[in-house]
């Protein structure tokens, strides 16, 4: 009946364990702990069923280190989705990233997130220092409005009676195997374009929403609203068509989710399931356990209180009948064993015995010491002393 309560509570231990091990596993089966038109995002502000829609065709992959690892953009398409208008600024060294990716044959679709209206600028922004203006040429974010020939504008959405913005129609411009028309969630459109662009979508009044440009052997695609890629579209509006043709033929597929704030830092315990090192942090853990357990359990019974210490002098293991043997067998050859006990016996008890039983025991000497060194047998020799010694004894 004791043990009732201890398997009680390691039953709510376990049930409690368990219960929030579901919790978090059903928070990240949603996703909506990324942010909004992430890969990893399952709810209808990410992207994930577009990112497996694709796998089921071609290889796909998300980036989560720097742009200055991104390489190669031959045959590859990377969307960069989400994005805000006015984080589109760049250093002179991610720019080039960018456009040695499409050089390559790279194309790039940078979807833009829905905004409603036009960004506020700080106006009390605190001048740049002067110091170090080469290197803070270098360093300083261009936007890409002024690096690829664009303008940001901003046309507002209507309302609905509940005052909710409501989407616009934008028009296909030009001919390509698209839809004649899309919705449009955003109030963002692009103006001032550099002639090298291409107008795919427009809202009314020649509002660009979106353009295409190539750039070496690849494209850049910019896209104002992001919605047709997200979950909620490819259940509520979907436009397969659109999606193919911003893919391209190109048979790799990168979703960059850096820009969003989920970046790879990898650490110990990354590095080790990077190259597998789940055993020898499994070898380390039982022997750190092994270690504790020694110490904490003693294998032999704690000394009583009461019981003496052992002298200073003393071996551990060993009485005084070991410690004369050793000594004998460090210094004394066998050969000379029997001859230095009875040398031994002469000086302290020789004088107890008498005469006739001395001349037995030299007799016994003689005939030992007359045979080979090798047929000798001191064992035997000994016990005979001990017989005449014992009828000494009996006689006394």
């Amino acid at each position: 009946m004791k043990r009732l309560p201890l398997f009680l509570l390691l039953l709510a231990g376990l049930g409690f364990v368990l219960g929030l091990a579901h919790l978090f596993r059903l928070r990240f089966e949603a996703g909506d702990i990324y942010p909004p038109y992430s890969s990893l995002r399952a709810d209808p502000l990410g992207t994930k069923a577009f990112y497996l829609s694709l796998a089921e065709l071609r290889p796909v992959r998300r980036n989560f280190e720097p742009l200055a690892k991104l390489g190669s953009g031959a045959s590859t398409t990377l969307f960069y989705l989400g994005a805000e208008p006015e984080d589109l600024q760049f250093t002179a060294e991610e720019f080039s990233q960018f456009e040695a990716f499409c050089n390559a044959g790279g194309r790039l679709v940078l979807g833009l997130f829905p905004s409603y209206q036009a960004a506020r600028t700080n106006r009390f922004i605190r001048p740049a220092p002067t110091g170090g203006r080469v290197e803070l040429e270098r360093l300083k974010p261009v936007s890409i409005t002024a690096r690829w020939g664009l303008k940001f504008s901003h046309a507002d959405l209507p309302r609905d009676d509940a005052g909710v913005f409501r989407p616009v129609t934008a028009t296909r411009q030009a001919d390509l195997p698209l839809p004649e028309s899309l919705a449009c969630h955003t109030a963002l459109y692009f103006d001032q374009l550099d002639p090298a662009w291409r107008v795919i979508y427009a809202r009314a009044g020649e509002r660009a929403v979106l353009i295409e440009r190539p750039r070496g052997a690849g494209s850049i695609v910019l896209c104002a609203d992001a919605y047709p890629f997200s979950n909620e579209a490819l259940r509520a509006d979907r436009q397969p068509a659109l999606l193919a043709w911003l893919t391209g033929p190109n048979p790799r597929i990168l979703f960059d989710e850096v820009h969003l704030g989920v970046a790879e830092n990898p650490g110990i315990a990354a590095l080790a399931r990077k190259f597998r090192l789940h055993g020898v942090f499994a070898a380390l853990l039982v022997l750190a356990g092994l270690f504790v357990w020694k110490n904490a359990v003693p294998f032999l019974p704690p000394y009583g209180t009461d019981a003496e210490p052992p002298p200073p002098d003393a071996v551990q293991g060993r009485d005084s009948a070991a410690g004369f043997t050793n000594l004998l067998r460090r210094n004394i050859p066998a050969r000379d064993i029997l001859g230095a006990c009875l040398l031994e016996w002469k000086k302290t008890c020789a004088h107890q015995v008498p005469r006739a039983r001395l001349e037995q025991v030299q007799a016994v000497i003689d005939a030992e010491n007359a045979r080979e060194p090798r047929s000798r047998n001191p064992v035997a020799t000994y016990r005979q002393f001990c017989e005449i010694l014992a009828r000494v004894k009996r006689d006394a």
